[in-house]
């Protein structure tokens, strides 16, 4: 159960990092190159930009909280399994998606979002085996 203690410490790293982007939203679009990709997906209306980041944030300490209720370190949450295999089906999915992309056009950015995502699913794995204790 540290590694899922370990998952929910990294999610909550994220999240605090999500925040600090909402002051450079722009310039960390651009270093992932997806500034483009994201004002078109919004069609001029910039604020939803910051609406979408202040949502993953939400998303990444929910992540975090359900692995501290797989623990048992916090009320137990509902549906803390399926949460946690959840996030374990979406983090190898990032992890895949980040490898593939890693091999076709390095960049060390690619890279350590790729181990991150690879790490999270480490972490999260017991909890998908922990079937009695969850359920």
């Amino acid at each position: 159960m540290k590694r899922l203690r370990l998952g929910a410490v990294l999610h909550f790293l994220i999240a605090i990092g999500h925040i600090g982007c909402l002051f450079a939203l722009d310039e960390a679009f651009e270093a992932y190159g997806i500034r483009e990709i994201m004002h078109q997906m919004v069609s001029g209306h910039v604020w939803m930009l910051y609406a979408l980041t202040i949502g993953l944030v939400l998303a990444f300490c929910l992540a975090g909280l359900y692995a501290l209720s797989a623990t048992g370190d916090i009320h137990r949450l509902p549906l803390t399994r399926m949460a946690i295999i959840t996030i374990v089906v979406l983090y190898s999915l990032r992890a895949l998606a980040g490898g593939i992309s890693c091999i076709n056009d390095f960049t060390w950015l690619q890279c350590i979002s790729f181990l991150i995502s690879a790490i999270i699913v480490w972490c999260y794995w017991p909890g998908v085996k922990e079937r009695a204790k969850m359920c």
